[in-house]
């Protein structure tokens, strides 16, 4: 019996070191079973409409549920119109629930444009005009919204833009046009008619000393008188009666025909 038990451990050991080859390379370590790493992004204040982009990849509505990243730097990208964009990078530590919380401020609003007229456009602040319906992101402050479509009235609306409060308008147009009505005022010839100008008309009204046809009657009055004048001092002069201006027969004349003394 005393031998029998030393024996027995020599076998036990010739057996292991005879197997020793299967063991080798392997890690015998006992491994810890791995954990979710779960990462939460939250807001400060709810914004209806914010968006989480975690590595550049598509965007997630927020609030968000929990979701599974690998441990080390992750970008977080929160967004929304009208607000200012957040940026950041973070670290996931593994095993363990991740939360991080952002604030978003608010820089203007988006408004939106819209007219039941078929072919509107809008125009705002002078920016060139775009196709309805329209949604634009406004800094606060008063801005000046113009719709137009063809055939009808340009209509322009004042917006009073609050930061953080979207906003959505309809502008109506009437038919009609705001084009000015084209009118030929060049006058026919050296005519004075009146010319129609919208609708009413207004009398074409030409100075007295501008006007061709009194100077021709001054200058027919002028070479009438001068025809007259020559007319009457080469008309022939009458002749006197010896017998009042002689009392008889003049011995000699001056002037006036024989026989005037």
């Amino acid at each position: 019996m005393r031998l029998a038990r030393p024996l027995g451990v020599a076998l036990i050991v010739a057996s292991f070191c005879s197997h020793a080859q299967v063991f080798e390379g392997l890690d015998l370590t006992p491994k810890k079973k791995a954990r979710k790493t779960g990462v939460v992004v939250t807001l400060t204040a709810p914004v209806a409409g914010a968006q989480l982009i975690i590595d550049g990849e598509p965007p997630i509505p927020l609030p968000m549920e929990e979701k599974t990243l690998k441990p080390g730097e992750h970008s977080l990208k929160v967004e929304r119109p009208g607000y200012r964009t957040l940026t950041e990078t973070v670290t996931i530590v593994a095993a363990k629930k991740n939360e991080f919380s952002f604030t978003l401020v608010a820089t203007g609003a988006v408004v939106a444009v819209e007219s039941p007229t078929e072919g509107a456009t809008a125009s705002i602040d002078g920016a060139p005009a775009e196709s309805l319906p329209l949604s634009k992101v406004l800094d606060a402050g008063r801005h000046e919204v113009t719709v137009s479509a063809d055939g009808f009235k340009a209509k322009q609306q004042t917006v009073e833009v609050v930061a953080g409060v979207d906003q959505s308008i309809s502008i109506a147009l009437v038919p009609g046009t705001d084009a000015p009505v084209a009118v030929d005022l060049t006058p026919d010839g050296d005519s004075d008619l009146d010319l129609e100008l919208a609708g009413k008309r207004s009398a074409k009204v030409t100075p007295l000393y501008a006007r061709w046809y009194v100077w021709a009657g001054v200058a027919a009055v002028v070479v009438a008188g001068v025809v007259t004048g020559v007319a009457v001092s080469q008309a022939p002069k009458p002749t006197p009666d010896p017998t009042v201006v002689c009392g008889g027969p003049c011995d000699a004349t001056i002037g006036w025909p024989a026989g005037v003394r």
